[in-house]
């Protein structure tokens, strides 16, 4: 059941604009509002997808507009009809593509349509919840994305589609930086990323160190958000636009591009990220110091060693230069298929760097996070084959991912609730290893085998708040199995 305004006000100032307040003492996992998005859609830059479920499509076309659909069911879905009928009357069909597999272009005019004709639908709506959002508008003039817009959807529509008497290019192009700058990218049920614009959600500030959650629900696409942590009633309310393990120098960059301000929250602002150290190099010069950032809210600051013996600086600009190298690397790790090779090149590539990073930087984070759920899943590297050493490897990885976690993302997340799953299952392989080889008692099994189904329930309290068709959701559901399971295993004993 979706919650009412009773759980937050809406405040405004001059640093968040508006922004969302609580307005009583809220509990960890407790819902606090549902959102309605006000359209939904392609991203831009994205292959040609099905304009009703978003799945890839390859030269199938609506029979009455001639734009991308991959079957009759979806020519008559909502998502499709009412842009459908505006195509089909201006005659103005999607271009062939030589390749179906690349970005198109032509897709860009959709949701910035879809949200011109919500208006025209319910324009109390528009004028109360949309009409009021920042677009940044002379930021994004002096972006490339601006004249791309302004051919590809602003020109396209008003001229081509003839929409002129509808609608003028001013309008037009304020719709495309509402989007730009409040959209959120959510699943869709065809498996490829596209963008939402949810009227509340978009008004909750941003924090790198975010107390709310978000769940997108794929029959309808409504948001359900909820507190991840308690908060106390007068406290801000915020999300995390950006990915939460990114370091925080990939973090600002981004968030002044697509957001359009740099972030000075207490992380950012922090040389060690919360002693997260998710940021921090190796000094290559001595044998005790770390390199951090002496002012990280400074776009050009010095990176300097923290022993005051060594001296060693480097500038934000060699550091952005080596980051974007090894994130290069690593990004074609995650091309590779899962299996022996996608975790043995995860180890190579820690190994590799462990000079230059902090055990926690977040480059060794993330391959850290993808081997967490990589080993127990893959051929040669199943759960049940695992050697105790293996089963040890994959408890550190899932322990070093949640610690941090506990810092940067506390709570009940998605990701902490994945993460538990994972853990769950070394330790039960542990302890039963221990205990078939005479080393432990079955008293001694039962009280090792308690963490595991803390775990299991710990995990399936948070996911099952998820999509129930969603991977998170499902796996979930398969978390309170598990626990049921093992809890009735230990009666066996």
């Amino acid at each position: 059941m979706c919650s009412d305004i009773s759980h937050y006000t809406i405040q405004q100032n001059d640093k968040y604009g508006r922004y969302l307040e609580a307005s009583r003492d809220l509990d960890a996992g407790e819902l606090i509002f549902c959102d309605t998005p006000f359209a939904v859609g392609p991203k831009p830059d994205t292959p040609p997808l099905c304009l009703g479920c978003y799945v890839p499509v390859d030269n199938t076309l609506c029979s009455r507009c001639g734009w991308p659909i991959c079957s009759v069911e979806c020519e008559s879905s909502s998502q499709h009809v009412a842009e459908c009928a505006v195509f089909a009357t201006a005659k103005v069909r999607f271009q062939p593509v030589d390749d179906w597999t690349t970005c198109a272009p032509q897709l860009d005019c959709i949701t910035p349509l879809r949200v011109l004709l919500a208006k025209e639908k319910d324009p109390h709506r528009w004028q109360y919840e949309l009409e009021p959002m920042e677009t940044h508008t002379e930021a994004r003039q002096k972006k490339q994305t601006w004249s791309a817009d302004q051919v590809n959807v602003v020109n396209f529509l008003v001229d081509h589609c003839k929409l002129g008497n509808k609608f003028d290019k001013e309008l037009v192009q304020k719709v495309c930086g509402i989007l730009e700058v409040n959209s959120v990218e959510v699943p869709s049920h065809g498996g490829f990323s596209i963008r939402a614009i949810y009227p509340r959600l978009a008004i909750t500030a941003h924090s790198c160190v975010p107390n709310i959650v978000h769940t997108v629900l794929s029959n309808d696409y409504r948001v359900q958000v909820r507190a991840a942590i308690p908060i106390k009633s007068g406290e801000n309310l915020y999300l995390c636009y950006t990915y939460a393990l990114s370091p925080t120098l990939v973090r600002r960059e981004f968030l002044v591009e697509s957001k359009f301000f740099y972030c000075d929250c207490h992380r950012c602002a922090d040389p060690t990220e919360l002693n997260t150290h998710l940021s921090t190099l190796k000094c290559s010069k001595c044998d005790d110091g770390v390199i951090l950032p002496t002012n990280p809210l400074e776009n050009e600051t010095m990176w300097m060693c923290s022993d005051k013996n060594c001296g060693f600086k480097t500038s934000s600009a060699a550091i952005r230069k080596m980051l974007a190298v090894v994130q290069a690397e690593t990004e074609q790790l995650d091309a590779l298929e899962p299996g022996p090779a996608a975790i043995e090149q995860r180890e190579a590539t820690i190994k590799k760097y462990k000079s230059v990073f902090h055990p926690r930087h977040s480059i060794l984070l993330s391959l850290k996070h993808s081997l967490a759920q990589l080993y127990g899943r893959v051929e040669g590297y199943n759960i049940d084959e695992l050697p105790d050493v293996l089963l040890e490897r994959k408890v550190e990885l899932c322990r070093l991912v949640l610690k941090t976690l506990d810092v940067i993302t506390p709570g009940e997340t998605r990701m902490r609730g994945m993460m538990l799953y994972e853990l769950h299952a070394p330790l039960m392989f542990l302890a039963r290893n221990e205990y078939g080889a005479g080393l432990i008692t079955s008293d001694q099994l039962k009280e090792k085998l308690q963490e595991p189904i803390r775990c299991l329930a710990d995990s399936a309290r948070i996911l099952q708040r998820e999509d129930p068709h969603s991977p998170e959701g499902i796996t979930g559901q398969i978390a309170q199995q598990s626990m049921e399971q093992l809890i009735a295993s230990l009666e066996s004993l």
